[in-house]
């Protein structure tokens, strides 16, 4: 890269840099009541290098989340720099969608603070290349205690599930095509199958679209009816279903009118990729009175946040395994109990004895006079309010 091109690419990473400013000045000015603040970074697949852009601002509860859609680390690296005393926590994308591309030269580095070394990781390939992974470089100096590993894919998934659960309440007998069906597509198709929805999946590799299906099929619970099925030409996959879904890439012209023309009265469209159907798709399910849709992750996400929160609390105060006499251990958070050892909300200040433990990831049902007076113990001791068991007939 000579000088120019080196130049130009800084300014462009400064304007960037300054798009993230503007955005927690925004941010700054709405959380006046000093809220915390959860923010993203994420990236998408696409065929070539993205422009770099921010999410919208949401709120949830007590909380803000704010978040940005990066093309490259360097990216990720000046978002993450500027962030890491602004922010409570990083959801931070694990899922590796950037191509390979090479890393910037050091006056890159050098302008943003950043030290180039630090982050290549491949420093025996003759140019020094990116392998796209976003979260290996964001990790090594943003604080660990922060950082919450999160998938996007996984979470328009769960967003588009849901939609669909509530637009229709029912799957059963409900037929969907998924066109283009990688990593989303795929993990949309079983849970749907699973669901009871039938599913036509399309892509252009029929080889490995007919493994997907065929891969759906075979995983699936035995009792469930429904199933998935490839077809090549993606006009018959749309024939006669309630919903068609595009999960290709940014800016994949993947669904189109013929498609539209074959589906059910009152059907829907669903763009899970961002721009996978084309305008005259749009406009000709307008005119035929279908519905179109842009997959939604804000639910996804805020309920996402929430049940990290949850987690990590669970896991760094409620979780453990504490000896209370020489007989007695209790046990919570997911702690696999040995035998005898008696299960409670909170192992450092329980509330609720929930039983004791069997020794196999379950809670005996029957108790021995002995174990018994071992849970009874533990209710005098902390003065838990104590429910009734049965007790087993001894001899």
């Amino acid at each position: 890269m000579v000088d120019v091109d080196i130049e130009k690419e800084i300014l462009r990473l400064e304007n960037w840099q300054k798009k993230i400013i503007s955005q927690f000045s925004e941010v700054s000015k709405i959380n006046k009541k000093k809220q915390p603040i959860f923010y993203a970074i994420s990236s998408i697949s696409s065929n070539e290098k993205i422009k770099p852009y921010t999410t919208p601002i949401r709120f949830s509860g007590n909380k803000i989340i704010a978040g940005s859609i990066v093309g490259s680390q360097i990216e990720a690296l000046i978002v993450a720099n500027y962030i890491e005393s602004l922010v409570d926590y990083l959801l931070l994308d694990v899922e590796k969608k950037i191509p390979i591309q090479s890393i910037p030269e050091e006056k890159v580095f050098e302008r943003f603070g950043l030290d180039r070394a630090l982050y290549i990781e491949n420093s025996k390939t003759a140019s020094s290349i990116e392998f796209g992974n976003i979260s290996s470089a964001v990790r090594k100096t943003f604080p660990p205690n922060k950082i919450i590993n999160y998938k996007p894919n996984d979470l328009t998934v769960e967003s588009v599930w849901f939609f669909l659960s509530h637009k229709y309440q029912n799957f059963a007998n409900l037929k969907v095509a998924i066109i283009g069906s990688g990593n989303i597509g795929f993990k949309l198709a079983l849970k749907l199958v699973e669901s009871g929805a039938y599913v036509n999946l399309n892509r252009r590799d029929k080889s490995l679209g007919l493994q997907l299906a065929s891969t759906i099929n075979f995983i699936k619970p035995k009792n469930t009816i429904a199933n998935a099925e490839f077809y090549e030409d993606p006009v018959r996959a749309c024939t006669l279903c309630d919903v068609v879904i595009g999960t290709g890439k940014t800016d994949t012209l993947m669904i189109n009118e013929r498609m539209v023309s074959v589906m059910l009265e009152n059907g829907i469209l669903i763009d899970c990729g961002k721009g996978n159907i084309s305008n005259q798709a749009i406009n000709y399910a307008y005119k035929l009175g279908l519905d179109v849709y842009r997959s939604d992750v804000t639910a996804g996400i805020i309920s996402f946040v929430d049940q990290s929160i949850l987690i990590k609390q669970t896991i760094n105060n409620k979780t453990g395994r504490k000896l209370l006499n020489k007989e007695i251990h209790i046990i919570s958070g997911g702690v696999y109990g040995m035998l005898g050892d008696i299960v409670v909300d909170d192992f450092d200040k329980p509330k609720i004895i929930y039983g004791m433990a069997d020794g196999r990831g379950k809670i005996l049902e029957e108790l021995t006079k002995f174990q018994l007076d071992k849970i009874k113990f533990v209710s005098n001791h902390f003065k838990i309010k104590l429910y009734t068991y049965k007790v087993e007939n001894e001899y």
